[in-house]
C-alpha cells in the first residue's frame, strides 16, 4: 500500500509539475508582451518628446517674428503718421502763403483803385462854377 500512496502521489506530483509548467510558460509569454509594450510606450514617449521640442522651438521662432513684425508694424505706422503730419504742415503753410498773398494782391489792388481814379472829364457846369 504504500507503494500505491507513492504511486498517486508521484502521479500528483507529475500532473502538478506539468501544470506548473504550462503556467509558467504562460507567464513569460505575458512577460515577454508587457516587455514589448513597455519598449513600444518608451518609443512612442520619446518620439513625443522630440516633437514636443520642435514644436516649442517652433513657437519661440514664430513668437520672435511676431514680435519683429510688430516691431516694424509700429515703426512703419510711426513713419507714417509723422509723414502725414509733416504734409498737413506743409499743406497748412502753403494755404498760409496763398492766402497771405492773396491779402498783400487785395490790399495792393485796394491801394491802386485808390491812388490812380482816373480823371474824369468836367462838366460845362461843374467848369462854369470853377470860372469864378
Amino acid at each position: 500500500m504504500r507503494l500505491a500512496i507513492a504511486a498517486v502521489f508521484a502521479a500528483l506530483l507529475a500532473g502538478c509539475s506539468q501544470q506548473a509548467t504550462a503556467d509558467l510558460a504562460v507567464c513569460k509569454s505575458e512577460l515577454a508582451r508587457a516587455q514589448s509594450d513597455i519598449a513600444t510606450t518608451k518609443s512612442a514617449q520619446t518620439a513625443a518628446e522630440l516633437k514636443a521640442g520642435a514644436l516649442e522651438q517652433q513657437v519661440a521662432t514664430l513668437s520672435a517674428q511676431l514680435t519683429k513684425t510688430q516691431g516694424q508694424a509700429a515703426a512703419a505706422h510711426s513713419k507714417a503718421a509723422h509723414a502725414k503730419s509733416k504734409a498737413a504742415a506743409s499743406e497748412a503753410k502753403a494755404a498760409s502763403e496763398k492766402a497771405a498773398e492773396q491779402a498783400a494782391i487785395k490790399s495792393t489792388a485796394d491801394q491802386s483803385k485808390k491812388y490812380n481814379k482816373p480823371v474824369q472829364q468836367m462838366t460845362p457846369q461843374e467848369k462854369a462854377k470853377s470860372a469864378f
